[in-house]
């Protein structure tokens, strides 16, 4: 089954080519039938980075976005995300009159097009806007964060159906709107790879960005001492400072290609993700590699590691915390067919699934 409808996706901004990117670029070429597929909008693209079909597909963007000085261009930002004042604006004036259905890809400011009275409006959401509902979390936009929350409340209405990444930005969506809401997790690339590849015993991955949230000192100094090894594979801001104290055990690592980040979930003893995310893809990257994960016990970890079947889901970030679940994990044996198992009830195939779904109850 496949979307017959004419159809509009609404996505906030295309930065590179990450999850929610990958979540449009899955719905684009998954869900609708052929030569029918959807027209993208959105405020600013980096085309460069992004699938050459998905870039095609690209209607409209923000002029502002696209001015010199402004612009992005390949990994270097810009500075478009300063012309956030002018976001809600823009969305709710794009011209959607000929589109039956809309799918407005939203953790900002997406979910404020407005389709034709007649047309369906489904929000995919990964999360309410941050900026508005969770300033502890994001303190950006600190001036007009009332006026922005009244814009969002408002914008909330309008969608005749919403889906949530995770059970989490569920209770978000109900706390924050008052609305009711489907879970469809984000597709994951699980074919990618192969649970039974050989092992390195004792060895850890950490694959994430290098920024506080993701708390990667207190996950160097969890193997400070001990008799396992950690590669931990990402760039950010605090390269420099963890650098300056790296462990023996501890191997600090750029970003890696995919194939080569498959291999080292493949071959690793156990994988370590504890910052608080909205789903977390990379979790379910390494049970598709046959490795359990580590978690903490919040966010979208909660719907990827049942305790003690596909990993554990530790209560606090600090260095004792993880060290402990770190040899608990090591001393247990795992099957990896069942974390692999796991790992693809967040397939690809499982997402289209349940966006037809929804698509189909909004009719």
């Amino acid at each position: 089954m496949t979307i017959e409808r004419r159809t509009a996706i609404v996505h906030d901004w295309f930065q590179g080519y990450h999850g929610a990117e990958r979540v449009v670029e899955t719905m684009r070429s998954g869900l609708f039938a052929p030569g029918n597929g959807p027209d993208v909008f959105t405020f600013h693209a980096a085309k460069d980075l992004l699938p050459p079909e998905l870039a095609a597909s690209i209607r409209k963007e923000s002029r502002l976005a696209r001015l010199p000085g402004l612009r992005q261009r390949g990994h270097d930002p810009g500075r478009w995300r300063l012309l956030v004042p002018a976001m809600p604006r823009y969305f709710s004036r794009l011209d959607l009159d000929e589109y039956d259905l809309v799918i407005s890809s939203s953790h900002a400011f997406a979910v404020q097009a407005r389709p034709r009275e007649d047309a369906a409006h489904i929000c995919y959401c990964y999360t309410p806007i941050r900026y508005a509902w969770m300033p502890e979390t994001d303190a950006r936009a600190r001036a007009f964060r009332g006026r922005l929350r009244r814009i969002d409340l408002a914008a909330s209405r309008r969608p005749d159906a919403y889906v949530a990444i995770s059970a989490a930005v569920q209770q978000r969506i109900q706390r924050f709107y008052g609305r009711d809401s489907t879970v469809a997790h984000p597709p994951v690339d699980v074919g990618d790879f192969d649970p039974h590849g050989e092992r390195e015993p004792g060895q850890f991955v950490w694959a994430h960005r290098l920024v506080t949230y993701k708390n990667p000192a207190a996950v160097v100094e969890a193997f400070r001492g001990e008799p396992y090894r950690l590669s931990m594979i990402g760039v950010g801001p605090l390269e420099a400072e963890l650098r300056a104290s790296l462990p023996e055990n501890v191997e600090l690592e750029g970003w890696l290609a995919r194939e080569e980040l498959a291999r080292r979930y493949e071959r690793a003893t156990g994988f370590i993700h504890v910052g608080e995310e909205d789903f977390g893809i990379t979790m379910v990257e390494a049970l598709a590699a046959g490795t359990p994960v580590i978690a903490l016990d919040r966010g979208g970890a909660r719907d990827i590691v049942r305790p003690g079947e596909d990993g554990l889901l530790v209560p606090d970030a600090r260095p004792d915390t993880i060290r402990r679940a770190v040899r608990e994990l090591a001393g247990r044996d795992w099957d990896r067919d069942a974390l692999a198992a796991r790992a693809a009830e967040f397939s690809r195939e499982r997402f289209l699934e349940r966006m037809l779904a929804v698509v189909e109850g909004v009719r």
